[in-house]
């Protein structure tokens, strides 16, 4: 029998409930190339759901249990030891020198925020500052990426809440777009919405509706339809 050829885009994956805690260990090398390989595994795994609360809280268990899972519904704050471990590390890779590892990063975050765990995970860390300075990353990947990680954070009342305090650095960002970032502008404009939707001050505050306004020449109709929709919402 011929042997399974391992994909060199990707880190080998341990049988089991070995396979993210694994995976965890080998992201401490600090080495660019295995972060990759390991990043994009971790994004695969994500979508199997005992595997997304392996990743959730460090690796540690397969299944809620019973406190965790009424913490998770009332919105606790209690941080969790091996949650935290997880989130320092992926707050290292934010900063990463390597601008792959940091758009492979923010594409796990946004696959995490796919899901209502781990939506309240990122909420409960400390990741929204580093992942809003890399609004101005190099790379348009990453960019794009955290547009994306924002606007699912965005789309619950409680995401929205924790993203207010971003609107002046969004409402800055959206005056410096350029006609070709279309796509990261509709999803600026989206999240916009949702925020201001909850709360018009801080958009407001920041000249929102002259700066909307000015949008709503935009050559694109999904721009202009997505700035008529925050200027609704003030």
């Amino acid at each position: 029998m011929a042997a399974a050829v391992q994909d060199p885009n990707r880190a080998a994956v341990a049988f089991g409930r070995q396979a993210v805690p694994q995976l965890f260990e080998q992201l401490q090398q600090r080495d660019a190339p295995c972060s990759l390989r390991v990043l994009t595994s971790l994004c695969d795994l994500v979508h199997e759901p005992e595997r997304l609360y392996q990743i959730v809280t460090g690796g540690n268990r397969a299944e809620p249990d019973t406190q965790s899972t009424n913490r998770a519904a009332e919105g606790s704050s209690t941080a969790d030891p091996s949650r935290e471990s997880f989130i320092a590390q992926l707050q290292d890779l934010l900063k990463d020198e390597d601008p792959s590892v940091r758009t492979k990063t923010c594409e796990l975050l946004h696959l995490l925020t796919s899901h209502s765990i781990g939506r309240l995970a990122l909420l409960s860390s400390s990741l929204l500052p580093p992942l809003s300075d890399l609004l101005d990353d190099s790379s348009s990947s990453c960019r794009r990426n955290v547009h994306l990680v924002l606007n699912g954070l965005a789309q619950m009342p409680a995401g929205a809440q924790a993203l207010l305090m971003l609107v002046p650095k969004l409402m800055l960002k959206l005056r410096q777009m350029e006609e070709e970032q279309e796509e990261e502008e509709a999803l600026l404009l989206s999240t916009l919405s949702s925020c201001s939707r909850l709360d018009p001050l801080p958009a407001l505050a920041s000249d929102g509706v002259p700066v909307l306004g000015h949008t709503l020449s935009h050559c694109s109709p999904n721009i202009c339809r997505e700035a008529t929709e925050v200027l609704m919402a003030l």
